[in-house]
C-alpha cells in the first residue's frame, strides 16, 4: 500500500503517465468496450488486388546476390518442418492445426478463438504470457518463407504458406480470438502478408485478410495512443500500408492513410526526443519503432508522401544515439530496458541482437551517412529495394551525452554507457546509474534484460527491479513504486552531470540528487567505478555488478572486498537474458557498506582481471 503522504506525487506521476488526451482515448475506448461497441465483423470484404506497383514487392535476382543461399533455404526448411524462430531467437514448434492457434504453447490455455476480439483477456496468471501465443501469430516465420522461395524457385515453400495460412484463417475468424485482440499484433502480422502478397502466387483469402486488418486497426487506434509506447507507431504505420493497398478499393482506405500518416508525424515526434531516446527507455523498442518507421516511409513514398521533416530529424537522431553505443563490429548495443523480443521486420539473415540492419534500412531511407566500420546490410537493402547509404566517417573515440539522461564512452576497445534517466515518460526498469561496460571488445557487466512479462513466481516482470541492475541501491529500498502491470506510482529521478574526454581517459558522472553520485573513469584498458554516497541518507549502501556470461569474474574487484554469486533458481538476480523467453546463468559481484557517516565504494574493472 502507497503511504498517504505519497498520494500527491503518485497522482501527479499518473496523470504525466497518460496525459489529458491520453486518459480520454481511455476512457473512450474502455466505455465502448464495456458497451462492446467495437465493430463485430469487417462492413467491407475486399478480394481486389492491388491497383498499382505494389511497395513491397522484392528484387529476386537482387536478393539472391545478398543473402546467404544456403541458409535463406534451411530457414525455410524449418518452417515448412512446422517450426518458427520465436523472438528471432529459439526455434519452437507452430500450430499444426486451428485449435492450435488458440492454444497457448507452454500452460495449454485454450483461449476463446471466437470470442469478441475486446473480450479476449491478457493477463490471466494460469493461461500464460500471451507474447507466446502472438509470436507465431506475428508471421515472422512468413519472411522465412517469402525469402526461400524467391532465391530457391521452390514451390514448396509457397504451399506451405497457403496451408498454414488458411488453417490460422480458420482458427482466426476476424475481429475474433487472441489474435485480433491486439492492433498492434494485427499490424505486424499485416506487414508479413504484404510481403507474401508482393512476393508470392496468389493465396485465397489474404487480401480479404489484409482488408480486414485495416478495419481492425482503424476501429481501436485510439487505445494504442493513449498507451504512449511502440503500439500506437505499429498501428498507424500499419494503416498507412493498408491505406496504400486498398486505395481506390475499399471505402475507407484513404481515410486509413490520411490518419495513420498524421498520427506517424505527431507519434515520432512526441516518441523520439531531440537526442533520439525513445519514449519506452530500451533499444529493442527503438529499433521496433524504426522499423515501423521504415515501412510507413515505403509506403507513403510510393503515394508520393512522406513523413515530415521534423519527424525525419527525431529518426535522424535515434540513428546518431545508436551510433554513440554500438559496437561496430558485431552490431550489438547495450541490453537496456525491457527487451520483449520485437523483431518486426525480419528482412536479414542477423543474428537478433545486431542493430546493423536496421541502421541500414534507416540511413538509406534517409539517405543519412553510416560510419565506415558499420557493415550496411546487403540483405535488408535488397528487400527494401534501396541503394547503399553514403559512408561516413569511421566510429572512433568520443563521448556522447543527451538531455534524456545518457551518456556513452568509446575509447579504443573501451566502451561504457551510463543511464541517468530524467524521465518524461513511464519508466521501463528501475535502473538510475545502470552502468554497461565493454573491455577488449567484450562484454563485462550487463544489462539484464526482461525475460518474460507474466511468468510465474519471481518471472513476472522480475528484471525491472534496482537490486537487478548495476546501480548502487541505499538501504535496500526501490528508488520507484510499482503499480499493475507495466504502470509506476512513482517514478525514479537520476541526472548526468558530465561526460568528456580528459587527455587519454573519458568521465562520465551522474547523480541521483541528494543521494548519491556515480563517476565513471575509462580508459582504453580498465574502467573505474567511484560511488559516493552522502551522509544522513541510508544507514547501508551496496553496489551489485551483474557479469556476462562469459566474463571471468576477476575483472571486476572491488575495494574492500566483494561477494560473487552464482545464479540460482527461484531468485532473479544473477541471471543473463539477451532474448525473450531466454535466460542464461551468470554471476553477481556484490559489495555491501554502512553509509550512516557517507560511504565511497571503488570498483575497477579490467579486461583481463585486475
Amino acid at each position: 500500500m502507497l503511504p498517504v503522504d505519497r498520494w500527491p506525487r503518485a497522482v501527479r506521476t499518473l496523470a504525466r503517465t497518460y496525459g489529458a488526451r491520453g486518459a480520454v482515448l481511455r476512457a473512450v475506448h474502455e466505455g465502448r468496450r464495456a458497451a462492446g461497441r467495437f465493430r463485430p465483423a469487417p462492413r467491407h470484404a475486399v478480394a481486389a488486388e492491388m491497383a498499382g506497383a505494389h511497395p513491397f514487392r522484392v528484387d529476386t535476382g537482387r536478393l539472391k546476390a545478398s543473402t546467404d543461399l544456403a541458409g535463406a533455404a534451411e530457414r525455410g526448411d524449418q518452417v515448412v518442418r512446422g517450426f518458427h524462430q520465436a523472438y528471432r531467437w529459439t526455434w519452437r514448434p507452430l500450430p499444426a492445426d486451428a485449435a492450435g492457434w488458440s492454444t497457448h504453447p507452454s500452460t495449454g490455455h485454450a483461449f476463446p478463438s471466437a470470442a469478441p476480439w475486446w473480450t479476449v483477456p491478457h493477463m490471466g496468471a494460469a493461461s500464460g504470457d500471451i507474447k507466446d501465443l502472438w509470436e507465431p501469430g506475428r508471421f515472422a516465420w512468413v519472411y522465412d518463407l517469402v525469402r526461400a522461395s524467391m532465391v530457391t524457385g521452390d514451390a514448396r515453400y509457397a504451399e506451405d504458406f497457403r496451408r498454414r495460412f488458411a488453417v490460422w484463417r480458420e482458427s482466426s475468424p476476424p475481429f475474433r480470438g487472441p489474435h485480433w485482440s491486439c492492433g498492434q499484433e494485427t499490424a505486424i502480422r499485416a506487414f508479413a502478408l504484404l510481403y507474401a502478397e508482393a512476393n508470392l502466387p496468389h493465396t485465397p483469402g489474404l487480401a480479404e485478410t489484409l482488408s480486414a486488418s485495416g478495419e481492425r486497426i482503424a476501429d481501436a487506434l485510439g487505445y494504442a495512443v493513449s498507451q504512449r509506447n511502440n503500439h500506437a507507431i505499429s498501428e498507424a504505420a500499419g494503416l498507412v500500408a493498408l491505406g496504400v493497398r486498398f486505395r481506390g478499393t475499399h471505402p475507407e482506405a484513404e481515410e486509413w492513410l490520411r490518419r495513420g500518416h498524421r498520427w506517424m508525424n505527431t507519434l515520432v515526434t512526441e516518441q523520439f526526443a531531440v537526442d533520439g531516446w525513445y519514449v519506452q527507455h530500451s533499444f529493442t523498442y527503438l529499433r521496433l519503432a524504426l522499423d515501423q518507421c521504415v515501412l510507413a516511409e515505403r509506403a507513403l513514398r510510393s503515394a508520393g508522401l512522406r513523413l515530415a521533416p521534423a519527424a525525419a530529424e527525431r529518426i535522424a537522431a535515434a540513428v546518431r544515439l545508436l551510433l554513440a553505443v554500438i559496437h561496430p563490429a558485431t552490431g550489438h548495443v547495450p541490453n537496456h530496458g525491457a527487451n520483449d523480443g520485437a523483431f518486426v521486420h525480419p528482412v536479414t539473415l542477423a543474428e537478433y541482437r545486431d542493430f546493423r540492419p536496421v541502421l541500414t534500412a534507416v540511413c538509406a531511407t534517409w539517405g543519412l551517412p553510416l560510419p565506415a566500420n558499420v557493415r550496411a546490410c546487403a540483405e535488408t537493402l535488397a528487400w527494401l529495394g534501396l541503394d547503399a547509404p553514403p559512408a561516413g566517417p569511421a566510429l572512433g573515440d568520443g563521448v556522447w551525452s543527451g538531455p534524456s539522461g545518457w551518456a556513452a564512452v568509446r575509447l579504443g576497445e573501451a566502451q561504457a554507457f551510463i543511464r541517468a534517466g530524467e524521465y518524461d515518460s513511464r519508466p521501463s526498469h528501475l535502473d538510475p546509474l545502470q552502468l554497461d561496460v565493454r573491455l577488449a571488445g567484450r562484454e563485462v557487466v550487463v544489462d539484464a534484460g526482461t525475460f518474460a512479462y507474466n511468468g510465474p513466481p519471481p518471472w513476472k516482470n522480475g528484471l525491472v527491479s534496482a537490486r537487478i541492475h548495476n546501480g548502487p541501491v541505499l538501504d535496500g529500498r526501490e528508488p520507484g513504486v510499482r503499480g499493475p502491470r507495466f504502470l509506476w506510482y512513482l517514478w525514479p529521478e537520476a541526472r548526468v552531470l558530465r561526460a568528456e574526454i580528459r587527455g587519454a581517459q573519458a568521465v562520465l558522472e551522474a547523480e541521483v540528487p541528494g543521494r548519491m553520485r556515480r563517476t565513471v573513469h575509462v580508459s582504453p584498458s580498465a574502467v573505474r567505478v567511484v560511488d559516493d554516497v552522502q551522509p544522513g541518507v541510508a544507514e547501508q549502501a551496496e553496489v551489485r555488478w551483474l557479469l556476462h556470461p562469459d566474463a571471468d569474474p576477476r575483472s571486476v574487484q572491488v575495494e574492500g572486498g566483494a561477494e560473487t554469486a552464482a545464479a540460482a533458481e527461484g531468485d532473479p538476480a544473477g541471471w543473463y537474458s539477451p532474448g525473450y523467453g531466454v535466460r542464461l546463468p551468470s554471476r553477481t559481484v556484490h559489495a555491501g557498506r554502512p553509509a550512516r557517516e557517507g560511504v565511497r565504494i571503488v570498483t575497477t574493472m579490467a579486461a583481463g582481471g585486475v
